[in-house]
């Protein structure tokens, strides 16, 4: 049992003319490079009208969402016509990638790959209309069933911390209860207080201004539940705080880079149609992001926090405590039957120059002058002169 990571950089292009693509296959663990191929993914005019035609009939069809849209009566013709979308998008999907160049390049991963094998794939990609595709319905990587699929866009960096970051004895936690009509985010907070070895601060339905412990403070995780959407075709962010109040995410680009100085790692955000959170968040380098693709059931966002966090609080990875807890609401839940794809809806936004953590190591790094060598010789060595000056 091996852990993998398998980029799949998709560049500028156009589903009527195509994509450029290349994949890179190393060891996750030792980051040593296996595999480096390239090739092209050819047109596909018809496949994000497929995934426009699923998108209009769930959004019709879910209720009691984590977005203000209106109640609609699921029937079962809609249901069924909703389905039928999900098999045209996945067969129009697997078409377009089942192409004779990218299948080539493919063998020359697999020799390298365990059906055992832990893997991350990300799509590495700036076009958003790629970010929303389902790539999980690719069926070849149906024979790995510990591989997870996470989101990237092409330029990342590691964010720059600060020198005296020290990491707090439990995970701090900092969670914004936004606006809560027609959601029960009780729950959310009942999930959150039950977490072994964390903090958790709370600010409820806040108005900006109240917003400052995330500049003032350090913290690991940022979350937030309430309702949330994406504009300009998901390439912005919107929260709505409390009743009153929606902010672009854009607003807080100040303030969530100095989160991240401060150490913040990983943000969840358990509301609707998050994309345009997500790809603006990856501007700022933020470590890791969970978002929800689409409009989301209420029970789906909150089975799916609790799932996720006691899984990855537990110990187990992210990649891979996001992969079950989508999967046991597949199995265990029966609001695939009336919403198809709500299942499939987090994903994790990932930033390829940091390693998403473990839930220990969100309180076992310790201050970041011993996990930087410049900084340990530049301490060393004023510990020597203020040593040498005492005796002097």
């Amino acid at each position: 049992m091996g852990k993998k990571l398998i980029i799949f950089k998709i560049g500028e292009g156009s589903f009527e003319s195509g994509f450029p693509v290349s994949i890179r296959l190393s060891h996750d663990d030792t980051k040593e490079l296996l595999v480096e191929t390239e090739g092209r993914l050819p047109p596909a005019p018809s496949l994000y009208q497929s995934y426009t035609d699923w998108q209009y009939s769930y959004r019709n069809l879910t209720s009691s969402l984590r977005l203000g849209a209106n109640t609609t009566q699921v029937t079962n013709v809609s249901v069924s016509q909703c389905q039928e979308y999900i098999e045209v998008l996945q067969r129009n999907l697997n078409q377009w990638l089942e192409n004779t160049q990218l299948q080539s390049l493919l063998l020359d991963l697999f020799p390298y790959l365990q059906q055992t094998d832990f893997i991350r794939f990300i799509i590495q990609t700036a076009d958003v209309r790629l970010w929303q595709l389902p790539w999980h319905l690719w069926q070849v990587w149906h024979r790995y069933p510990c591989m997870e699929i996470a989101l990237s866009k092409p330029n990342c960096q590691k964010p720059l911390l600060h020198d005296d970051l020290v990491y707090p004895p439990k995970v701090k936690i900092l969670a914004i209860l936004g606006d809560r009509r027609g959601i029960d985010i009780e729950r959310d907070r009942r999930v959150l207080n039950s977490l072994p070895n964390a903090e958790v601060v709370f600010l409820d339905q806040p108005n900006l201004s109240e917003l400052t412990p995330l500049w003032e403070q350090s913290w690991q995780i940022l979350f937030f539940a309430g309702h949330s959407s994406s504009k300009n075709n998901n390439q912005c962010g919107l929260l709505q705080i409390n009743p009153y109040e929606t902010i672009d995410i854009q607003r807080l680009k100040n303030t969530l880079t100095k989160a991240i100085s401060n150490g913040l790692e990983l943000a969840i955000f358990n509301s609707c149609d998050g994309l345009g959170l997500g790809f603006t968040l990856a501007d700022l380098q933020l470590p890791q992001t969970i978002i929800m693709r689409e409009s989301v059931p209420d029970e789906i966002a909150q089975e799916f926090l609790k799932i996720f966090l006691q899984a990855y609080a537990k110990g187990e990875s992210l990649y891979q405590s996001v992969k079950n807890a989508k999967a046991k609401i597949q199995d265990l839940y029966h609001l695939e039957e009336q919403a198809p794809g709500s299942s499939w809806l987090p994903v994790i936004c990932q930033n390829l120059a940091v390693e998403p953590p473990l839930w220990s190591n969100l309180v076992k790094k310790g201050s970041s002058h011993s996990q930087n060598p410049f900084l340990m010789v530049k301490n060393l060595w004023e510990k020597y002169l203020s040593t040498k000056a005492i005796f002097i």
